[in-house]
């Protein structure tokens, strides 16, 4: 059968038969694996994209677990902290209240001391007016007036009346 400008029906079926196999081979050989290698390839960095942002949460999840953990322990620290400044407030008032002790000792002391000199100086005093009383006593007795045993007399009664307003 021939056509006019020479067509052939046979050849242009056989080219189209030629060109559906070779289409389906192609479709079949590199289109399905090709779509496949693309489809593993999408699910693979869909997958690691998963991945990371599990990891990410993760991350995240533990670094709020370490901002509270530093927050407990700073709360901590806080809490010793305080502790120990009481503690050593208490230590500071403790040798506080030993040094008002020492100095109420070194106090009493002093006073005993300063009692004792004053006991001291009141005796020695009165040694000391006895023995004028006496040297005024041998004088009188040499003079043998009654006068002057009178004056000695009034002497000692003075002498006894500043003791006492000491």
């Amino acid at each position: 059968m021939s056509l006019p400008l020479n067509i052939n029906i046979q050849q242009i079926l056989l080219h189209m038969l030629n060109f559906v196999i070779l289409t389906g081979g192609l479709y079949f050989i590199l289109y399905g694996p090709v779509k496949k290698f693309m489809d593993q390839r999408q699910a693979h960095y869909a997958e690691m994209d998963k991945a990371a942002a599990d990891k990410l949460a993760e991350a995240e999840k533990l670094a709020a677990d370490r901002r509270a953990q530093l927050d407990h322990v700073e709360d901590e620290l806080r809490e010793r902290r305080a502790e120990s400044q009481k503690i050593a407030q208490a230590a500071a008032q403790q040798q506080l209240d030993r040094a008002q002790a020492q100095a109420d000792e070194i106090v009493a002391g002093a006073h005993k001391a300063a009692d004792s000199i004053r006991a001291k100086a009141v005796s020695d005093s009165q040694k000391e007016l006895r023995d004028l009383a006496m040297a005024a006593a041998a004088r009188l007795t040499h003079a043998s007036s009654r006068d002057a045993f009178d004056e000695f007399l009034n002497l000692t009664e003075e002498g006894k009346q500043n003791e006492q307003d000491e």
